[in-house]
C-alpha cells in the first residue's frame, strides 16, 4: 500500500526492502529522502533520483596552489534545472541523526551540464523526483570527522559492532 503523504507518495517493496516514490512540488530533494526514511525506518543505504528542481545548491571541488583539495563556496542557482542522475548515500551523523550525502549531474534551462555535492535546504522539488532507496540491514554509516580533511565523512561498520 502507498504511502501518500504531504510531501511524498511512496511504496515499500516487502520482497527487496526497498522503497519507491517521488517526492512532490516545493519539497526539499535531501530532506525530503530523510522524511522518506524515517516514515519507513531506513537508517542505512544509497538512493538514485531523476526529475525536476526549482532552485539547485551544491558544491564543487577546488585545488589550492599547494595541491589541497576543498569544497569551494557553496553555488546557489535560483532557476529550474533537470536532474539527470545522482547518487546518494544515507546514515547518521555525529549526533545519531539521520543524514544524506548527495552527488548529482544537472541541467540548467541554458543547457550547461553541471553537479556536485548538492546542499540541504537548497533543492526544492519544481514538478516531481522521483527515486529508489535501496536500504541495507546489517551494517552502518556514521559520520566522523576525517583527520586528512577536517570535516564529517560517512565510515562503515556491521550494525551494532
Amino acid at each position: 500500500m502507498a504511502n501518500h503523504h504531504e510531501l511524498f507518495e511512496a511504496v515499500k517493496d516487502d520482497a527487496t526492502k526497498q522503497v519507491i516514490g517521488r517526492l512532490k512540488k516545493g519539497t526539499d530533494l535531501l530532506g525530503g529522502i530523510i522524511d522518506v526514511c524515517r516514515t519507513y525506518d531506513v537508517r542505512a543505504g544509497s538512493f538514485q533520483c531523476i526529475g525536476s528542481l526549482a532552485g539547485v545548491g551544491f558544491m564543487q571541488f577546488e585545488q589550492k596552489e599547494d595541491g589541497t583539495l576543498l569544497y569551494a563556496e557553496p553555488t546557489i542557482l535560483h532557476e529550474p534545472a533537470e536532474l539527470l542522475a545522482g547518487t546518494g548515500f544515507i546514515g547518521l551523523d555525529e549526533q545519531d541523526e539521520l543524514d544524506v550525502h548527495y552527488h548529482g549531474m544537472f541541467l540548467d534551462k541554458r543547457g550547461n551540464l553541471s553537479g556536485g555535492h548538492f546542499l540541504k535546504g537548497e533543492n526544492p522539488i519544481a514538478i516531481t523526483m522521483e527515486f529508489i532507496i535501496h536500504p541495507v540491514q546489517d551494517a552502518q554509516m556514521r559520520k566522523k570527522p576525517d583527520p586528512d580533511f577536517n570535516i564529517p565523512i560517512f565510515s562503515f561498520s556491521k550494525r551494532g559492532g
